[in-house]
């Protein structure tokens, strides 16, 4: 939609708000609304507290990935208070577990015997969004550092579980942000897709470390090396972000090809056993940083 600028006194200029979009986040004379400078473009934004959104769910079993799934979206969507209700105490533990793991600035605020209340408390603004993405990046390369020692035979600083906890949290955020504040119309659907690419490559090493866990056995020198390159694959993603330059990603597209049509695919036929299960996670990595230069490229064109 297009408005007509008037003249408020001698020096500001000023336009009309949508009464529709008014009306939504029940915005009148006096409230208050963020603005926001990027580039070419101003972004107005209801306030944290017209934007206030309450919902219900039920949960159904006890299953943990099913309710976390049921949360963390619920929390994704951009709801800031959430009555829960639940059946037992075994559904309010896990819901505990959940919050603890996956969420940040949440918390439950009132427990009845059917129900229970999660609501922000301290959460960070969208402003934090680049600093808890770029955290996303480091964490992923300390789990790459963290499985690689492991494969060594060296005895990690930390453990895994905590890393893919602080992945997650940081992944949570920061598609809150995207669909809560809407932080970019043109590449929201770029960033969730590179960040869902992103967390699902990571997935794959954090489900090879759990593997370990069950499995213990001495991996070849060859595995170890197609760990070392994928990570550098990853680093090349992560640079090519930080730095918004596409041309770092270009030689991703020469190595994918190597790495999963040539050598991983030998690896795979000649391993055996436990060994051939660890190569099915790495390729799986690859595969997923590799597809997620598609929307990266996207990003950092859109953001010239």
């Amino acid at each position: 939609m297009k408005r007509k600028i008037v003249r408020q006194g001698k020096a500001t200029l000023m336009i009309s708000l949508p009464t529709k979009w008014c009306h939504e986040y029940n915005l009148q004379k006096g409230g208050e609304v963020d603005v926001e400078i990027k580039e070419g473009s101003v972004l107005i934004n209801a306030t944290p507290h017209a934007q206030r959104r309450e919902t219900t769910i039920a949960l159904a079993g006890l299953v943990e990935s099913a309710i976390r799934t049921v949360i963390t979206n619920t929390y994704r969507t951009g709801f800031d208070r959430i009555r829960v209700n639940i059946a037992n105490d075994e559904q309010y533990s896990i819901v505990q577990q959940v919050i603890k793991n996956n969420l940040i600035g949440f918390d439950i605020t009132k427990k009845e015997k059917e129900y229970l209340i999660i609501e922000n408390i301290t959460e960070p603004g969208s402003e934090h969004f680049e600093n808890l993405l770029t955290k996303i990046f480091y964490n992923i390369l300390e789990l790459f550092t963290y499985t690689s020692d492991r494969l060594k035979g060296k005895k990690p600083i930390e453990d895994y579980h905590e890393i893919e906890s602080r992945i997650q949290q940081y992944d949570n955020f920061c598609r809150r942000v995207i669909t809560k504040q809407n932080i970019d119309h043109e590449r929201n659907p770029l960033f969730w897709t590179f960040l869902t690419l992103m967390i699902h490559g990571q997935r794959e090493l954090y489900l090879a470390n759990t593997y370990l866990d069950a499995h213990a056995f001495k991996v070849s020198k060859e595995t170890n090396a197609l760990l070392e390159r994928i990570k550098a694959v990853f680093e090349h993603i992560m640079d090519a972000y930080l730095k918004k330059d596409i041309t770092l990603l270009e030689s991703i597209h020469a190595e994918e090809k190597t790495l999963i049509y040539n050598e991983s695919y030998f690896l795979l036929e000649k391993k055996h056993g436990k060994e051939s299960v660890l190569l099915y996670h790495f390729s799986a990595s690859l595969r997923n940083f590799y597809l997620s230069s598609s929307p990266l490229i996207g990003l950092i064109l859109r953001n010239k």
